[in-house]
């Protein structure tokens, strides 16, 4: 957990609170932020919004492929966008499946573009990694982490706070993911290209990881949902995420996304 001085804490701290400058936009990496993006994860006991996840989860995809770490996972990430764009599609999928026409997923290149490597951003083909990570909001009101595991063709879920969500809920949940990734892997050639065969194509099983560090609060789903993805992916033990430490962990990623600094 690498360590950033309280003076340079206190800088991003002065610059948030600083109502003269609550107009202000800062340049990072991800497009302009708003002090209000920045407040929101800095600041204690504040939700996270598609923006936060989408920019943190891109941020760390970057910086553990710029370090090089050895125990890192072969991985790429996806985002909300994907996410909502791929359950949207679930209606018109079982229409298409209920009056026996084929789903045309040529149609869907928003799609196929994360798939096959070819979207800003996501540029790593889905055939050449063996993980895809992206954050998932449940209820409307509650981050969890998702793995499309595209080793062993399952979902895998890490969630903060299992007591709102039973595995038989998530399951059903998850139902459009579940079904139609396989579908739209198929529509790539992905299968071919792994010797996967058709067997693969069936939904996929829901895992919900256990044993994992849970939050205390009803406010830091989004951290957690943030920083499972950082440990698990860089391949290091959950040791040290734990509640106690997500005010921390909140300033550290507010500050490097501030500063443009990823650190490790």
């Amino acid at each position: 957990m690498h360590k950033i001085l309280d003076v340079h804490l206190d800088r991003l701290r002065a610059w948030i609170t600083d109502k003269r400058t609550d107009d202000e936009l800062r340049e990072t990496f991800h497009g302009k932020k708003s002090k209000a993006f920045f407040r929101d994860l800095f600041m204690c006991r504040r939700w996270l919004s598609d923006e936060h996840l989408d920019a943190l989860f891109l941020f760390i995809r970057l910086k553990i492929k710029a370090a090089g770490i050895p125990s890192s996972q072969n991985f790429t990430t996806a985002d909300t966008i994907f996410m909502r764009i791929l359950v949207s599609k679930w209606p018109l999928y079982k229409e298409c499946i209920k009056e026996n026409r084929p789903f045309d997923w040529d149609e869907e290149y928003r799609l196929v573009d994360y798939v096959v490597g070819s979207k800003v951003d996501f540029q790593d083909p889905w055939a050449s990694v063996d993980y895809v990570y992206s954050p998932f909001n449940v209820h409307g009101n509650h981050w969890v982490l998702l793995c499309l595991d595209l080793v062993s063709c399952q979902v895998k879920v890490w969630d903060s706070l299992p007591s709102l969500t039973t595995a038989e809920e998530m399951t059903n949940i998850l139902l459009p993911i579940r079904q139609l990734v396989s579908k739209l892997l198929d529509s790539t050639g992905f299968f071919d290209r792994r010797g996967r065969s058709s067997t693969y194509k069936e939904p996929w099983p829901v895992v919900i990881v256990d044993s994992i560090p849970l939050q205390r609060n009803n406010c830091d789903c989004g951290v957690f949902a943030i920083k499972y993805f950082e440990y698990i992916a860089a391949g290091v033990g959950l040791d040290t995420l734990c509640q106690e430490n997500m005010s921390y962990f909140r300033k550290q990623l507010a500050f490097q996304l501030w500063t443009n600094t990823p650190m490790y």
